[in-house]
C-alpha cells in the first residue's frame, strides 16, 4: 500500500520548496473539474513514466488524483517509489481537498492569461 498524506498536512506545506505536487488526473477529469491545487504540476501517468528522470529525487512528491481515479494515482506513486523518489498519494485526491475547503486555482484562468501574453 502506498503512503498517503492528509490534505491538512499538504496545506501546511504549500509553498515549501521541498514539496512537488503532481496532478495526475485523467484528461477527462482534468477537463470536467477545472481547478487544481495551487502550484501543482500537471502530468499524465504516461508523462510521469516518460519523463521520470526530470522529476526531483530530493523532494517529497505528492501525487494528486481523484477518488474516482485513485488507482491511477496509486500506480504513479508506486512507480515513483520504485524509481527511488520520495512519493505519497494525497488522501482522497482533489475532491477531498475541495470538500475540506482548501484553496484551488482555475485551469481556465491559467489558459486565459497565457493566451493574453
Amino acid at each position: 500500500m502506498e503512503p498517503h498524506i492528509p490534505c491538512a498536512e499538504l496545506f501546511m506545506r504549500l509553498g515549501d520548496e521541498d514539496v512537488l505536487i503532481l496532478d495526475c488526473r485523467s484528461p477527462a477529469h482534468w477537463g470536467r473539474l477545472e481547478v487544481h491545487i495551487p502550484g501543482a504540476l500537471r502530468m499524465t501517468p504516461s508523462e510521469v513514466a516518460q519523463h521520470l528522470t526530470m522529476l526531483p529525487d530530493d523532494e517529497l512528491i505528492v501525487v494528486c488524483g481523484c477518488d474516482l481515479d485513485e488507482e491511477t494515482a496509486a500506480r504513479v506513486c508506486r512507480l515513483l517509489l520504485l524509481r527511488g523518489r520520495n512519493a505519497v498519494c494525497l488522501q482522497g485526491g482533489i475532491e477531498t481537498w475541495m470538500a475540506e475547503g482548501f484553496p484551488v486555482e482555475s485551469h481556465l484562468a491559467d489558459t486565459a492569461s497565457a493566451l493574453q501574453r
